[in-house]
């Protein structure tokens, strides 16, 4: 785990989620931008009474953010525009044509 104390705080299985899709989204988004959507997908399921399904719920919530933040010509207006949002919130994207992530 890193010494950032909100990545301290996540379940190692979501930390593990979240190196997984940091690798898998390294040519395309920066670390701190897949921590920053591995996080806020997490949240709302932080305090679930069955854990069981969190991890894959979570996972599934991301790789559909992620692939919206890729398709956008500038992944960073993206995020800046879901960190004026509440939490819980999904973005809006128009898809480009042709391409597809990883």
């Amino acid at each position: 785990m890193g010494a950032n104390t909100a990545e301290a705080a996540l379940p190692d299985n979501i930390q593990e989620l979240t190196d997984r899709l940091t690798a898998s989204y390294a040519n395309l988004l920066t670390p701190a931008v897949v921590r920053d959507v591995v996080q806020d997908c997490y949240q709302p399921l932080s305090n679930a009474r069955i854990a069981n399904y969190v991890p894959i719920l979570v996972e599934h919530s991301c790789r559909n953010r992620l692939r919206q933040l890729t398709r956008r010509p500038d992944p960073a207006a993206s995020l800046r525009e879901h960190s004026g949002r509440t939490r819980g919130n999904s973005i809006t994207t128009t898809p480009r044509e042709g391409f597809e992530p990883s």
